[in-house]
């Protein structure tokens, strides 16, 4: 068998030293919970909301939908909103997952919000549910199917119509052959289409074409998993800070799109301004170890690390020749510039600032698959300080490795400091808002299975040949990264290693893949299997059931597996039949030694009567606390930090 070039990426692996005999203190996905907002964090999590956790049928999905449209905690209408480097058809680069959806963007349009809104109901519980396009009004909805039948919900233009009996939500079927719904609707609920006085346009045209129906048309491989290290802090703001979004190309394809970014708080907002009390908000991850000897703020915060040692000035050379020192910036919010010029996206900034102080030959890189390749940005000599400014390299990006090679003799070279500032995008309606009275409150970490996992979300671009390259076992056999629909025909096989010093705990693949349609659905044999490590046991994980209602060319997979014990690496085959046009694979991982309890510090900061109030408590495990508030406060920001070293900060060390 033949191996291609990310191979490479195993034998520096093996090569670099184990970080074992470190310490380390990990922050596992800390988050805070409030008893106002639904815990965002996953579908199993968000499906145990107080709202509806103990509702069934019709009266859970209105709850949910309900949720979903409300001024404070749901998502609103602005533009489509891309991703990743498939450009070649909008449907491998619109976001339709709903952790995305709700905790990083909460906006987007009617063709997201059709199947982002039918896999939350499929993964909350709903027997099944499916995206609905509405050729004759140019619009998409969702309908659930609960009580032997299928049920019509519109997350975007906020409306559901009951039948003629007022007391069941009717299905697209029933809308279309019974107009008289739309004009005299026998029950409302609030929201009811409340920029659409007039309904009448929609009686007419909703069925004046064909409609079509969309199977498994969301994704569900995100997660908001991330660490936070010693030194480091991240911040999150309900309001934007200082015109940070995910800057789109779309977002100035007519004046009135313009005419809105120009609103103020600069940046992407609602079309619909009553539809929200949000526009986006911002987060901010701030890295700051000390790197000096006695302090274990290296030890805990590195990725990786070859021939160099700790010394009072530094990470330096541990003997002649080449070291390296490897620093991983993951986040579960996409990350965004500072905008420049809204009508172009050349002069962002800001992205992520990475300021360095170093001593001798420095050369400066960055990898944005995993390892698999790397990109130089800068090589610095003498003993000075530098800003590397990474926004180019980070367009709609989630995460990035940098890796510091220093040359020469023996601790002639060095990294003295460092200090990374990574930008991020937040939807408000999901951050954990306080109100006045007794708010109770909940600090929690881990994944959704509890476990200390750090995620590895790979979507290698299968419209680029040489990228796919790095990533095949060997190339298959029917492959054409222009075949739009059918990229690849038949099988495909790649591998997957876990970070350094971790195995691979669970994984979620998926992908997106083409189907037959109509009575013709039941011929689709796509399939997904896996093998661990070196085995070729192949176990199968997923094989096709697509209904014969399916109408559309196209859908997504994404199925979870667990490993027990944890891999050290996993292979995946993928069976196009009748084609596989994307991949998706998230790994998480677990480190390979156990980590002592590390202090977080949650501060929630909010003004009260014209004055900001900072309310600070210091965790080393899940809690539950309480924050009292006499008047109505308006949220600010909420913040993670875990401190420094400080235990050899203090003995000055």
């Amino acid at each position: 068998m033949k191996k291609y070039s990310f191979l490479s990426l195993l034998v520096v692996l093996a090569g670099m030293q184990m970080r074992t005999e470190l310490s380390q203190a990990d922050v596992y996905s800390p988050w805070v919970l409030s008893e106002h907002v639904a815990d965002t964090t996953s579908m199993e999590t968000f499906a145990n909301f107080s709202a509806w956790k103990d509702k069934q049928g019709q009266e859970r999905a209105i709850a949910i939908w309900e949720y979903l449209c409300d001024k404070d905690t749901g998502v609103f209408h602005y533009n489509p909103v891309r991703e990743g480097q498939d450009r070649r058809d909008n449907q491998h680069n619109i976001i339709l997952n709903p952790i995305k959806m709700l905790n990083s963007y909460g906006y987007g349009y009617c063709g997201a919000f059709g199947p982002t809104t039918a896999g939350i109901f499929k993964h909350v519980g709903f027997e099944n549910a499916r995206a609905i396009r509405l050729p004759g009004p140019n619009h998409c909805v969702t309908e659930v199917w609960y009580d032997d039948d299928w049920h019509y919900f519109d997350v975007d233009l906020r409306g559901i119509l009951f039948d003629k009996d007022g007391t069941t939500v009717a299905s697209v079927d029933e809308v279309i052959e019974q107009p008289e719904l739309w004009t005299l609707p026998s029950k409302k609920v609030l929201p009811f289409f409340p920029d659409d006085p007039d309904l009448s346009v929609y009686a007419n045209n909703y069925g004046a074409e064909p409609v079509e129906h969309l199977y498994d048309w969301s994704t569900h491989s995100a997660t908001m998993d991330f660490r936070l290290r010693k030194g480091e802090s991240l911040t999150r703001w309900w309001q934007p800070q200082g015109g940070r979004w995910s800057h789109q190309k779309r977002d100035v394809h007519g004046d009135y799109w313009v005419k809105l970014l120009e609103r103020k708080p600069f940046g992407a907002k609602s079309n619909h301004p009553n539809f929200s009390i949000w526009t986006h908000g911002n987060g901010l991850f701030d890295y700051r170890p000390v790197l000096r000897k006695g302090v274990d703020d290296f030890n805990d915060g590195v990725f990786d690390h070859t021939n160099v040692t700790l010394t009072e000035k530094g990470v330096a050379l541990n003997a002649d020749g080449q070291g390296e020192v490897l620093f991983e910036v993951l986040s579960p919010y996409v990350i965004v510039p500072k905008v420049g010029d809204y009508q172009s996206r050349e002069d962002d900034r800001e992205a992520s600032v990475v300021t360095f102080r170093s001593r001798g030959d420095v050369q400066v890189s960055i990898s944005v698959d995993f390892g698999r390749t790397w990109q130089p940005t800068v090589s610095v000599s003498g003993d000075k300080e530098t800003i590397l400014d990474l926004t180019s390299h980070l367009r709609e990006r989630y995460q990035y490795l940098i890796k510091f090679v220093l040359s020469g003799k023996a601790h002639a070279s060095a990294l003295e400091t460092i200090r990374i500032q990574t930008w991020t995008q937040v939807a408000p309606a999901s951050l954990p808002r306080l109100k006045k009275g007794i708010n109770h409150l909940s600090y929690k970490t881990g994944d959704k299975h509890d476990l200390p996992t750090l995620p590895w979300m790979q979507t290698p671009n299968m419209a680029n040949r040489e990228e796919m390259k790095h990533y095949w076992t060997r190339e298959p056999q029917n492959y054409d990264p222009d075949r739009v629909k059918q990229r690849v025909r038949g099988d495909a096989e790649l591998q997957f290693m876990a970070p350094a010093g971790r195995k691979i705990k669970w994984a979620s693949l998926g992908g997106y893949f083409a189907t037959h349609r109509g009575a013709d659905a039941l011929k689709t044999k796509n399939e997904i299997w896996y093998a661990v490590n070196d085995s070729d046991n192949w176990k199968l994980l997923y094989s096709a059931k697509v209904p014969d209602w399916n109408n559309h060319w196209h859908y997504a997979v994404d199925k979870e597996v667990v490993f027990d014990p944890p891999a050290e690496s996993i292979k995946v085959r993928y069976t196009g039949d009748p084609g596989l046009n994307a991949i998706r694979v998230n790994l998480h991982s677990l480190r390979q030694e156990v980590a002592e309890k590390q202090t977080v510090v949650v501060t929630h900061g909010f003004e009260s009567e014209g004055e900001l109030v900072q309310r600070r408590f210091t965790f080393d495990e899940p809690s539950k606390y309480t924050i009292d508030c006499e008047q109505s406060p308006t949220n600010v920001f909420v913040r993670f930090a875990v401190p420094n070293d400080s235990s050899a900060l203090n003995n000055g060390k």
